[in-house]
């Protein structure tokens, strides 16, 4: 490997993603320029907003789909000036102006001419633990539910915890935020910022491209033989690939419920795995990666592992100031056969990821989408869990705000998991810290704290000892899960219990997928049904049958046969609806507030 390569080697995957695009940029006859939308419309949503809007389908009513920030400010922070601020970005970037809306042409944004915001605000400063008071009131504000149809799809609360010490909260919905967005807005915020308080004029880059651009060129590009190309190398990334096969604590049932365990990565194994990424001609996240891979080899007792990961999706120098959601979710695969060396394992993930980031354009939902893989409501397809690092550069470090305030950011969670488990590390101020989510409704605590210990048992020798082979590392106390066992297939009802619902369904089946017939046991998938087509399917039957079907009752039938039988034992009324949560922190006391967090946290 020449000294170029092994420079781009140790890139993160964003920056190596960039120069991949500026290469690709550089082709004779490439269009470089991105066309601008029409604000006024019709623009169309981008194939991530037309996913996580099948997906708020999928389970109402949920917010794990949201995109959570805690943003600390220490100094005289001005909060009219703040403010005045947030409505400026605002004015510069359609995202936190946009909706979105169904239409026979299929899902659109809109983007509203005019939004302005009176910052909410809240006085913490008079109570004895006011950071206690506002960790609750952060973790409802985290799981606010948007609806993706009125908007605003972002909210926002200043908290004043003392004279010179402020939160602001800040949370969206994934269809118009992501991490490489915050930090876009929180550094036009600071510059507005500290335009007001000094006087002067916010030094900003003018004519952003907006999130419809994105999403026009987007639907330009990923089409005819480019998409072909693209589907091509992910079927191939995919074929055979028969997941991880855990069978976990509790019997899998549909449930998003998270919790988190956060931990820190010991500095000397930060330091080896610096070192050992540019010995590799790789990365940090590569060797993180590939610790990650030996750990869900000794979890499953497979040697072919598949880890989803996401990213920016800024790769076009265009793209890098968006205000939106671009990110992507990419497949990274790896053989752990053979006993290689650690050292030789990283090499493999490094070519992987290399060459993935060289495809990473076509939409995770297009590649679902195109292998139909089996869909049972319970788990996500493909792969189960998911690996992120550093995808927020804002939290290594401090941001400026104005004269005489400098402000920190944090992720937060929201008691949601999206996938089985994942595995987050961050760059920040304290050192290379590490966050597990996990779905508690099937994974137990002690199970969680168990996987945790042995990631950072496995990585430590690792990185210490790269060249031993993968069964020389240690093999930590695990939890003790049994195989999966495979989903039998569904029964099917005999002739004699054909259902009179039976007929509408497979009518409104035919249409939607635009069949001549549908059999009572053919499956809505198979024949060709897909994300945004569930959806309305399950609108059309609604209004056809006056039933409450959810998509998420869709998926788990899968037939005209079972789905009848579903409709037909529905219950007549509507069960009660869940309570809303407690009231504001301001009427509650401090002993009702820390119960209340402890009732949160228990729903998580």
């Amino acid at each position: 490997m020449n000294d170029s390569v092994a420079r781009l080697a140790r890139l993160t995957p964003e920056q190596r993603a960039r120069l991949v695009a500026k290469a690709r940029q550089s082709t004779p006859g490439r269009e470089n320029r991105v066309p601008r939308a029409d604000p006024a419309g019709p623009i169309p949503a981008s194939f991530a907003q037309e996913q996580l809007w099948f997906l708020s389908r999928l389970v109402p009513g949920v917010p794990n789909y949201n995109v959570p920030f805690r943003f600390a400010f220490d100094g005289p922070l001005d909060a009219e000036a703040l403010t005045g601020a947030l409505n400026d970005v605002i004015e510069r970037h359609d995202a936190l102006r946009t909706t979105l809306e169904a239409t026979p042409d299929g899902l659109r944004q809109i983007v509203h001419p005019h939004l302005e915001t009176e910052l909410a605000q809240t006085d913490l400063s008079g109570y004895e633990e006011p950071d206690t008071l506002a960790a609750t009131r952060q973790f409802e504000l985290a799981r606010t539910v948007f609806d993706l149809e009125k908007g605003p799809l972002w909210t926002a609360e200043l908290q004043r915890l003392a004279d010179q010490r402020h939160v602001l909260v800040w949370v969206a919905s994934h269809t118009i935020a992501d991490g490489g967005s915050i930090g876009v807005v929180v550094e036009e915020l600071a510059k507005c910022y500290t335009a007001r308080v000094t006087g002067t004029e916010a030094q900003l880059d003018p004519n952003p491209v907006q999130l419809g651009d994105f999403a026009t060129w987007q639907k330009q590009e990923i089409t005819g033989d480019r998409a072909e190309e693209l589907l091509g190398y992910w079927r191939e990334q995919v074929r055979g690939y028969a997941g991880l096969g855990l069978s976990y604590d509790h019997p899998k049932r549909p449930g998003l419920d998270g919790r988190t365990i956060a931990f820190q990565i010991e500095p000397s194994t930060a330091a080896n795995a610096d070192q050992l990424a540019k010995k590799r001609n790789s990365s940090v996240f590569m060797v993180l990666l590939a610790a990650y891979q030996v750990l869900l080899m000794r979890l499953s007792g497979r040697d072919d592992i598949a880890v989803a990961t996401p990213l920016a999706g800024r790769d076009q120098p265009e793209f890098e100031r968006v205000a939106g959601s671009l990110t992507n979710t990419v497949v990274l695969r790896a053989s752990l056969a053979d006993n290689p060396e650690f050292g030789q394992l990283v090499d493999q993930v490094r070519d992987v990821t290399f060459d993935a980031l060289k495809h990473a354009d076509l939409p995770f939902g297009k590649l679902v989408a195109e292998l139909k893989p089996a869909r049972n409501g319970q788990s996500n397809p493909i792969t189960q869990t998911i690996f992120s690092y550093g995808g927020t550069p804002m939290m290594r470090g401090v941001t400026q705000f104005g004269p005489d305030v400098r402000m920190r950011c944090d992720g937060m969670s929201n008691g949601t998991v999206r996938f089985d488990f994942e595995l987050v590390l961050d760059e920040k101020l304290e050192g290379l810290s590490a966050r597990f989510e996990y779905n508690a409704d099937w994974i137990d605590q002690a199970s969680a704290e168990l996987i945790c210990q042995a990631y950072q048992e496995i990585l430590a020798e690792a990185v210490r000892q790269p060249e031993q082979k993968l069964d020389e590392l240690p093999e930590p106390r695990l939890p003790d899960w049994e195989p999966e066992q495979d989903i039998p297939e569904q029964e099917r009802r005999s002739i004699e219990d054909v259902s009179p619902l039976e007929e509408p369904l497979a009518q409104l089946w035919a249409a939607r997928l635009e069949v001549e017939q549908v059999g009572r046991d053919d499956d809505f998938f198979v024949l060709g049904g897909h994300s945004f087509l569930a959806t309305e399917l399950v609108a059309d039957i609604n209004a056809h049958l006056g039933s409450r079907l959810t998509v998420l009752e869709l998926f788990q039938t899968g037939t005209v046969a079972s789905l009848a039988q579903l409709i037909e034992e529905m219950p007549a009324e509507a069960p009660d609806p869940e309570p809303d949560l407690a009231g504001t922190v301001e009427s509650m006391s401090d002993a009702e507030v820390a119960a209340e967090l402890r009732r949160l946290r228990s729903r998580a």
